[in-house]
């Protein structure tokens, strides 16, 4: 089990970039399975289906958890470019922050990951900030 020390020398490591084409049938499938009907679909790719996409590039290698417990602590997204069918965008995923959040009625540590979308331009597409609290 890591401490919150060592947790922090895992800050600004990235994993392997990832890389995804994105094509109609794609936007298509994720547009049925969330029931997302709407015609402005055809051809770009929704934003919730980035998000997605991020969640599934590579990660960081990281030791063991502190404490038992996960919650999910927010997202937080930033677009800057549309995505559309016909694009290529790749992932990079890496350490963002760790800070230790315990007080006298538990342990927590709040972990941070960043994510950065570019397209085939090398273009930035979107960032996005994943947060998960660790509690004890």
């Amino acid at each position: 089990m890591a401490t919150v020390e060592e947790l922090k020398a895992y800050i600004g490591k990235k994993g392997n970039p990832t890389t995804y084409e994105i094509d109609r049938t794609m936007i298509r499938r994720y547009c049925e399975a969330i029931g997302d009907k709407s015609p402005g679909w055809d051809n770009r790719m929704p934003p919730g289906m980035l998000a997605c996409a991020m969640l599934m590039g590579e990660g960081v290698v990281t030791p063991q958890w502190p404490y038992p417990g996960i919650v999910d602590a927010g997202l937080e997204l930033e677009y800057f470019k549309p995505i559309a069918a016909g694009d290529t965008i790749t992932i990079v995923n890496e350490w963002y922050n760790v800070e230790d959040k315990s007080n006298e009625k538990r342990k927590m540590v709040l972990f941070s990951m960043k994510s950065t979308t570019t397209n085939q331009r090398g273009e930035l597409v979107a960032t996005a900030i994943g947060k998960v609290m660790n509690l004890g």
